[in-house]
């Protein structure tokens, strides 16, 4: 989290909010269709899934590249002032874990499809050139750490999930609010009644020299 040097800010920015989702969905898809391979009914709809799986995986590594290199030129939220120093540690680490993980799957599947003898391929666009030879028993073995990182990507969701959850309902600081994609307008939302209240408010020697005037 990065503090910004003139007017704080309190949100995410728009853009950061954007592959926040973006990459919430994609990653909602590409673990629906990892676990719907296996369920296909024909051969036909097993390589279309797959497929799909593959290319949904990379656009995950795309995306996370060009959002890497977008917090480098925003400003982010500072953290609550309250927050303890260990657990802003803890985050921290999740959410670089997360980036990790992003980045180093895709390219686990890659190198399995082509150790399997396979190419992705990018539809219209022709396919990816092959990173290594064929070599089955080397697939297998990139097939069962795809699987092993694939269930830790689960579990390091679910750690930043219930992260965020606690901070909502349990601290009641605006850490999840601030990432929604509503966050600018709930913002707003929540600024005027404090307008309206100072507006309302009168100062005493404001007053004090109005009535003298009168």
């Amino acid at each position: 989290m990065h503090v910004i040097n003139q007017n704080k800010r309190e949100i995410f920015d728009r853009g950061t909010r954007f592959m926040h989702w973006l990459t919430f969905g994609l990653m909602l898809a590409v673990f629906i269709l990892a676990f719907s391979i296996d369920l296909a009914a024909s051969r036909s709809s097993h390589m279309a899934i797959l497929q799909a799986h593959r290319l949904t995986g990379l656009t995950i590594w795309l995306v996370t590249l060009f959002r890497l290199a977008w917090r480098q030129n925003v400003s982010y939220p500072d953290w609550p002032s309250d927050m303890a120093k260990a657990i802003q540690v803890l985050a921290k680490a999740t959410e670089y874990s997360l980036y990790a993980i992003l980045l180093l799957q895709p390219i686990l599947g890659l190198l399995q499809t082509n150790a399997h003898g396979d190419r992705v391929s990018l539809w219209f666009f022709g396919t990816l050139p092959a990173l290594i030879g064929e070599d089955r028993a080397f697939a297998h073995q990139l097939l069962t750490v795809h699987e092993v990182v694939g269930f830790s990507l689960l579990g390091v969701i679910a750690l930043h999930v219930s992260a965020a959850l606690f901070h909502h309902f349990i601290r009641r600081d605006d850490i999840l609010v601030r990432m929604l994609p509503s966050a600018a307008v709930m913002r707003r939302a929540s600024e005027r009644p404090r307008k309206a209240a100072t507006t309302a408010t009168v100062d005493p020697a404001t007053a004090i020299a109005s009535e003298s005037t009168n």
